[in-house]
Formats: C-alpha cells, sequence, structure tokens
C-alpha cells in the first residue's frame, strides 16, 4: 500500500489530482469495497456480495467488476460503462487517516485527510487543483473530504447492518457457476448472500428492528442486484 501523506496547503499548495478513469490509475480491479449508502446506486448496475476477510473474518459489501483477478469489465479504456461509479474508486487518491492511537476506530475528531503522493493520479500538471492561491480549499477538496466522511460514517453503519445479518444467522455462503460463450467455465466461491426463505421468516422484535433500520430494503436490493450477473456475462462475452 502507498504511503499516507497528511494534506496541508502549505507543502501541497501546487498539487493536482487527476479525475480521469483508467487502468493505469489501479481501478482494473474485479471487486470494489462499497457501503450499504450506496446500493439504491449499486443495485441497477452491479452484482454486490458479502466477502469475509480470511484474516480477520470481518464480512464486508463489494461490488463485482469481473470474473478475474485484474479484471473490471466496467472499464473500457477510460470510460466507466456504468453510469455511477462506487465512492472507494472516486475517493482516490486521498484516505481517511487517524490522529489516535493505533487500533482506535476513527470518529468526527481523530481523523484527518490524507493523500498517497505517490498515486498515479497525483501530479502538478493539469488535472484538479487542491488549494487556490491563497491556501484555501477548492471546490473539489471540499467535496471529495465531503465523501471521504459519507464513506467513514458509511463504513460504521455497514459494520452494524452486516453483524445484525450474521447475528440473525441470514447470511449463505454463494457457489457461482458462469457459462462462457467460448466454452469456458468459471466458478467461484466465498461470496456470500442473503439466505431469502430465512429473511421470509424473520418474525417480532428482529423483524421490526430491520424494518425500522432499513435493513429489510437493504436485503432485498442485495438480493435484486445480483440479477446483474447477467450483464458482466455479456460484457465478458463481448470481450473474448
Amino acid at each position: 500500500m502507498l504511503a499516507q501523506t497528511l494534506l496541508n496547503p502549505k507543502e501541497h499548495k501546487n498539487l493536482k489530482v487527476i479525475t480521469s478513469r483508467g487502468e493505469k490509475y489501479g481501478e482494473n480491479v474485479n471487486t470494489i469495497p462499497v457501503i450499504a449508502d450506496e446500493l439504491r446506486s449499486l443495485v441497477t448496475e452491479y452484482p454486490v456480495c458479502i466477502l469475509k476477510d480470511p484474516n480477520t473474518g470481518q464480512f464486508a459489501l463489494h461490488a463485482l467488476t469481473g470474473f478475474d483477478a485484474g479484471e473490471n469489465l466496467m472499464l473500457e479504456g477510460d470510460t466507466w460503462h456504468a453510469s455511477y461509479v462506487p465512492l472507494h474508486v472516486l475517493r482516490q487518491p486521498f484516505m481517511i487517516g487517524i490522529r489516535d492511537k493505533e487500533g482506535s476506530k476513527p470518529t468526527p475528531d481523530n481523523t484527518v485527510v490524507t493523500i498517497q503522493l505517490e498515486h498515479k493520479r497525483v501530479t502538478d500538471e493539469g488535472g484538479e487543483a487542491l488549494f487556490d492561491e491563497d491556501g484555501n480549499a477548492t471546490d473539489y477538496l471540499k467535496k471529495t473530504t465531503n465523501l471521504l466522511g459519507a464513506l467513514l460514517q458509511g463504513l460504521t453503519t455497514t459494520s452494524t447492518f452486516l453483524d445484525a445479518l450474521v447475528k440473525e444467522e441470514l447470511l449463505e455462503q454463494l457457489q457461482l457457476t458462469v457459462n462462457l460463450k467460448n466454452g469456458d467455465k468459471k466458478n467461484f466461491q466465498g461470496f456470500y448472500g442473503i439466505n431469502e426463505e430465512k429473511l421470509a421468516s424473520l418474525k417480532g422484535e428482529a423483524l421490526e428492528k430491520f424494518h425500522s433500520l432499513g435493513y429489510l430494503q437493504a436485503c432485498h436490493m442485495l438480493i435484486a442486484s445480483f440479477g446483474n450477473i447477467q450483464k458482466l456475462i455479456k460484457l465478458k462475452n463481448a470481450s473474448l
């Protein structure tokens, strides 16, 4: 991972960020971390599944963009073939840094905006300026800072949502088999989705909680999103 540097107007007054899309900016990935707040926008474009970190055991939401490592079927040259680009992609090369002891959870009071200076998007020519001549944040940087704030808050709410799914035993491991026009067969394991039978059987306090917190709607959006696998298959076949 590239090093993070605390962003400040004195040292970085001339920095600019290239905002165009492309493989050279590290966008050739087949899974992209997303937050639950994005589901409404993601559901019409991407299959969204749940992946489990093998090291921590933590679950996280991911949008699928390809069937092979290093493959993003939504990306063609500098064109992203979807009306919505996930926030995790748009926030590059910025990250939230935590100014606190190691292991602390991020809060509005202990977080700062950092930048990966070695990222290929960072330049001193062309691109979007970060600061104006007076050292004030530009509209681009303000927008990006708001985006980072949304991501930070969204990571917390998404984690709470996924914990609720685990508690109610609503997750099930999926096995995905994709047959391509050239005869190749792709088999995928390790994806998790919503068990529709168990979701339909929720009752009482659990059902009321899922409804009031919007979890029920989020579950149905996750289920519906998997129809977009056909879109990925079509894009994959077109590339063969």
